[in-house]
């Protein structure tokens, strides 16, 4: 017997490039911040570092076409909320909790939906833990070290 509820939320996590895409638009407008533009940047990197792995490694998913090594949602995903983690946890702690929840369960979904092995999402999601922590490094230490993070309407 198939669990309805279950299935709706698997639904809904499926489409996380949908509600991640229209929810950077919408911080796009509302922050107007080249910090949160570099992190668009930063987005669109992991996300072809992602596409060039599956690439060159070509493991193939457990169901499907197409190679799944690492997961790009995994890997997206937990890019967006390690580098959300470290720009707003002290400002606003409840949403960075939330954010980091349901990246874990876009992370969970991708199994559980069989589009790709237990080691697939582990690889993805340190690889864009990874990436984030090094891209976020570089723009406290390099690229904007004096422009405070997320804050609505700065430069």
């Amino acid at each position: 017997m198939k669990n309805k509820s279950m299935d709706g939320i698997l639904a809904v996590l499926a489409q996380t490039k949908y509600l991640v895409s229209i929810a950077t638009f919408f911080l796009i407008i509302y922050t107007r911040s080249t910090h949160f533009l570099y992190f668009v940047v930063g987005f669109a990197w992991t996300a072809t570092l992602a596409k060039s792995l599956k690439k060159c490694i070509k493991q193939p998913r457990p169901s499907g076409p197409g190679y799944g090594m690492p997961s790009a949602h995994s890997q997206i995903i937990m890019f967006v909320a390690t580098y959300f983690q470290c720009a707003a946890y002290k400002t606003t702690p409840w949403l960075v909790a939330g954010v980091s929840l349901f990246s874990l369960s876009v992370v969970w979904s991708r199994v559980r939906l069989q589009h790709h092995t237990v080691s697939q999402v582990l690889v993805g999601a340190l690889v864009g833990i990874l990436s984030a922590l090094l891209w976020y490094f570089a723009r406290s230490s390099f690229v904007f070290p004096s422009i405070p993070t997320f804050t609505p309407y700065s430069t």
